[in-house]
């Protein structure tokens, strides 16, 4: 199933490649929607002096309303309907939606879904999208790039999606070239310096280039307590083929075996050949990109976010870099590979605003094949690639580098829907991280940490009711082999 949707992507990517310059249908989602909205406004459906009121995080405002809000007042011009705007914290969009009942729209992630949804706390869009004739189309030149990942769980159509977060790995592409370390490595190892394919390739290059002495770390992966799982989940998914399960078919947690042990393992190792600080509180991408930003580093794991950062003016790495896929583990005479979106800022409708209509006409206006290329397009801002002609698009290109674009779309064809797929995922991970941090921090030993999250992760269960569960992760687990709108008709 891998196998064949990465040629399709691929090919996808290609006509992606080819035709984007020329596309007709540039701008006619965004036409449509404000179509609509004149529609409604003409049969007396929008109540005067009418607002849509959004909240954002800090970093998605410059991206989602434009610099300067020109998206905003763009819209405010041509729709009627204005716009209200606040900022929410860097936390759950669960706290984040129950703490501001009257908004309309806001950001979500895709491993949120399930608690949303359970909770009630979002509109199911797929009424709005055949009320007012809209798809979430996964087909060349512009469509989405995985819209079933980003925007559904199972049949319901839960966000639109407005940002790309799967994880990258970047190397210091000199260091890797030079002669002198080649030769070295080569006479260390017996094998010639390459790019990593496994995650045991991947911890060789970690050592080797470990020189703290030199004020070089072999690896500034994130190691804080919270947000551990991003980091380990596609280790532990690439322990089997096709790929490796949280929990069986009854809901018993699989983590407590070897698959789960050997993950852990490998998200230790990592430790010892990092920053001493690594651990700390708070010690995330804003602590660990710098450190590679400023050479301290030889290799780094985030989402193409990192391109940007890396290639900017401000780092001393531009030019030193290269974006790399993330390994996989050898299973027979195979390498199983698996990724995952981890942040990702897709936008969801509040089931509680009183503009749920027209939040949803804003949210498909804004990620609308042209303004799409205006949100991402934003250099300080959080938001990411998410169509195919993103890829193809100078601007884009000049500010990500061409070669981690590639990249970028060729580990969309891995990408498996993240978390545990259950309500309460945010108390499953929160757990998991707990007992990695610990393992990490040599306070336990891997086979405990499993041990320990198998353990507290069935007493959410039975909390929360196994019958209860169960339905939920039938979806969760048919997701794994869900067809892409677009991808499923090429096959």
């Amino acid at each position: 199933m891998t196998e064949i949707l990465g040629r399709h992507l691929v090919r996808l990517l290609t006509l992606a490649l080819l035709l984007a310059s020329g596309a007709a249908s540039a701008g006619a989602q965004a036409e449509r929607a404000l179509a609509m909205v004149k529609q409604m406004v003409a049969a007396g459906e929008v109540p005067r002096n009418a607002a849509i009121k959004v909240a954002f995080k800090s970093g998605n405002i410059a991206a989602l309303l434009g610099p300067e809000l020109e998206l905003q007042r763009e819209w405010e011009q041509r729709s009627g309907v204005m716009i209200t705007a606040r900022v929410i914290p860097q936390q759950p969009s669960v706290i984040n939606l129950k703490a501001n009942p009257d908004i309309d729209l806001t950001v979500a992630r895709t491993h949120e879904f399930p608690d949303l949804l359970e909770q009630g706390l979002v509109e199911d869009l797929t009424p709005l999208l055949k009320q007012f004739g809209f798809s979430l189309d996964g087909a060349p030149p512009q469509g989405y790039v995985r819209p079933r990942l980003q925007g559904y769980f199972g049949d319901k159509a839960v966000a639109i999606p407005a940002d790309g977060d799967i994880l990258l790995m970047y190397l210091r592409r000199d260091l890797m070239e030079n002669s002198s370390e080649r030769a070295a490595f080569r006479q260390a190892h017996g094998r010639e310096l390459a790019l990593p394919r496994t995650w045991q390739e991947y911890d060789q290059l970690v050592s080797f280039f470990h020189r703290p002495q030199q004020g070089l770390y072999g690896s500034v992966e994130q190691r804080e307590r919270v947000g551990g799982w991003m980091f380990w989940l596609p280790r532990y998914l690439s322990q089997s083929a096709p790929h490796r399960k949280l929990f069986d078919e009854n809901l018993k947690p699989l983590i407590d075996s070897p698959a789960g042990i050997a993950a852990t393992e490998s998200y230790v190792r990592t430790v010892r050949h990092s920053s001493p600080e690594i651990l700390g509180e708070g010690k995330d991408y804003s602590y660990t990109l710098p450190l590679f930003m400023q050479g301290k580093a030889f290799s780094a794991i985030f989402t193409i976010a990192g391109a940007k950062l890396l290639n900017s003016s401000a780092s001393t790495v531009r030019g030193k870099f290269v974006a790399v896929p993330i390994p996989g583990t050898r299973i027979g005479e195979r390498i199983v590979r698996q990724n995952v979106p981890i942040y990702g800022n897709n936008l969801v409708v509040s089931s509680r605003g009183a503009q749920r209509k027209l939040a949803f006409l804003f949210a498909m206006w804004l990620t609308d094949p042209d303004n799409s290329l205006r949100t991402v397009g934003v250099k300080g801002g959080f938001t990411d690639p998410f169509r195919w002609h993103h890829l193809a698009d100078a601007r884009i290109k000049e500010l990500y580098t061409p070669q981690a674009l590639t990249v970028f779309a060729s580990e969309w064809a891995i990408a498996l829907p993240p978390g545990t797929g259950l309500p309460g995922d945010g108390e499953y991970l929160e757990i998991l991280d707990k007992h990695l941090w610990e393992a990490a921090s040599g306070k336990v030993s891997a086979a405990e940490a499993m041990r320990h999250t198998a353990h507290d992760w069935e007493k959410v269960t039975q909390r929360r009711g196994r019958d209860q569960q169960l339905p939920w992760l039938k979806i969760f687990h048919a997701g794994f082999a869900g067809r892409e709108p677009g991808v499923g008709a090429a096959r």
